[in-house]
């Protein structure tokens, strides 16, 4: 079972933070998977994996926010980098350790995904 420490250390790493409230929501979420993998006859390891980037993933999504870059002497600039690849990535990593997509349906929506929008003509007839 991940704790929401290891969650938050695993986070640091990848440069986001989030408050610690919404971490033990994310996670309890992400945990929620765990019976289908046990089902699926993943192994500990497996499942431990899967269940930090499907949290990391929620979390990165939640809005958890990474530092891009900061200055100082005082014409004090932060700027922040909410997304970029990092989902693209841990959506990766997710599909290789969780082969029977036991985590498919709470993962975020890929915000590089494609989308249509059709328009169709209407006629107002009076």
């Amino acid at each position: 079972m991940i704790t929401s420490a290891y969650l938050t250390a695993y986070l640091t790493e990848l440069g986001y933070t989030l408050p610690p409230n919404m971490l033990d929501c994310l996670l309890a979420q992400a945990e929620t998977a765990r019976p289908c993998m046990v089902g699926a006859g993943y192994n500990e390891c497996a499942q431990d994996l899967a269940v930090t980037y499907l949290a990391a993933m929620l979390s990165i999504s939640s809005g958890a926010r990474r530092i891009k870059s900061q200055a100082a002497p005082s014409g004090a600039s932060r700027s922040f980098d909410y997304a970029g690849d990092q989902l693209k990535q841990l959506r990766q990593a997710l599909a290789i350790v969780d082969p029977s997509g036991c985590t498919t349906a709470l993962q975020p929506a890929d915000p590089n995904g494609a989308a249509a929008l059709i328009v169709g003509r209407a006629t107002c007839r009076r």
